[in-house]
């Protein structure tokens, strides 16, 4: 039978192997963690918009981000109605507001969504929810994955057991009549939606009839939104030129995407060093081992594949735990902070071939220390 040298190194010293791995395993680990992140940044910023029921869209354009938007006058999107392709406008709000807790203890910012009771703009699909209740004055619904800190009944989650309860919003009182599930974000910890009653809005989504075409109707209500100087009075944009542009606006232009790629990298710059240490302590103890092997005819190449198995075994037996390890950090995360972050399987390959890399890497270095195994040395 065959012995595998690779794994029989690995074997011959169990607890060095196991520091060994756990080393490797913290460097995988901090990967999934800050690709994780980086993931929940990409989903956080489209999540509203998925949600929303539009074919076009029309927005400041001192837009930044969907919470600081900018401000239209209601008035242009009135306008927008006259064009035949145009089968529905509707207006949405959106700001920070300051909350005063039901339990009248916390002040804390919150995001707030002005909607249009009779023409919401979510899908009915993705957030299956009465809005008819926003009609009376005073009137909100909260979202369930808003932070605890917010202030729900049972301390832990807005529910049931909330409704009918008062809070401030802005100095003004409003009453909870109802909850919806959307989950908050890194721009917002709680979310809430109340009815429209204001002559500035922050977007406009727009509906087309089923004979429009998109890309022609979007120049039409651009240049029916550009004056007569050329100034652009709004943008109107595509739902994928939208998405494409907020995930552009949060990864590449702002420190958050740079931080955790940068994140990214210093793991696995910090696990090939360990990887390295490891691997080229190994063979400096085996040298005599190495060199007897080769003065028995082992050529360079099959000692060369020795370590590179024995690199590959490390971080395979590494990689294991530590997507699970990944996966109790998501959830902790998640229930902690209410940020969506989750594993996918691309994810998962994308780090496992990271971990290859690192391996790779490093057994590739810790081969100037096979090398130095001559047979003169055992005489």
């Amino acid at each position: 039978m065959r012995t595998n040298l690779a794994l029989q190194n690995i074997r011959h010293n169990l607890p060095r192997t196991l520091v060994a791995l756990a080393g490797i395993g913290v460097a995988i680990v901090l990967m999934f963690m800050q690709l994780g992140f980086r993931g929940a940044v990409e989903n956080t910023a489209t999540t509203l918009y998925d949600r929303m029921d539009f074919d076009l869209l029309v927005r400041s354009p001192g837009y930044l981000h969907f919470v600081e938007p900018g401000s239209l006058n209601r008035s242009l999107l009135d306008q927008l109605r006259s064009l035949d392709t145009v089968g529905e406008v509707r207006p949405l709000l959106v700001g920070l507001a300051g909350w005063l807790s039901p339990d009248q203890q916390r002040l804390r910012g919150l995001m707030v969504l002005g909607i249009d009771p009779q023409a919401p703009p979510f899908e009915a699909k993705a957030l299956p929810v009465d809005w008819s209740c926003l009609v009376e004055p005073g009137s909100l619904l909260i979202d369930t994955r808003s932070s605890p800190e917010f202030g729900p009944a049972d301390h832990r989650r807005f529910g049931a057991a909330d409704l009918g309860r008062t809070a401030e919003l802005n100095g003004a009182q409003f009453r909870i009549r109802g909850t919806f599930t959307l989950g908050a974000g890194l721009t917002a910890n709680g979310r809430i939606n109340r009815g429209l009653s204001s002559a500035e809005v922050s977007l406009g989504l727009i509906r087309l009839t089923s004979l429009a075409d998109k890309e022609q109707t979007r120049a039409a209500l651009q240049s029916q939104l550009t004056d007569s100087k050329g100034v652009r009075l709004a943008d109107v944009l595509t739902r994928e030129e939208v998405v494409r542009r907020e995930l552009d606006r949060w990864i590449n232009q702002t420190p958050i995407g740079f931080i955790f790629s940068l994140g990214v990298l210093l793991s696995l710059v910090v696990g090939g060093a360990i990887f390295y240490m490891i691997l080229a302590t190994d063979v400096a103890k085996r040298l005599p081992e190495y060199a007897t092997l080769r003065a028995m005819g082992y050529p360079d190449w099959q000692l060369a594949s020795f370590v590179l198995q024995q690199a590959f075994w490390l971080g395979l037996f590494a990689f294991i735990p530590a997507v699970l390890i990944a996966l109790a950090g998501y959830r902790l995360t998640e229930t902690a902070a209410s940020i969506p972050i989750a594993m996918n399987w691309s994810r998962v390959v994308l780090v496992f071939g990271l971990t290859l890399v690192m391996c790779f890497g490093s057994g590739l270095l810790a081969l100037r220390k096979l090398f130095q195994a001559e047979p003169a040395a055992l005489f």
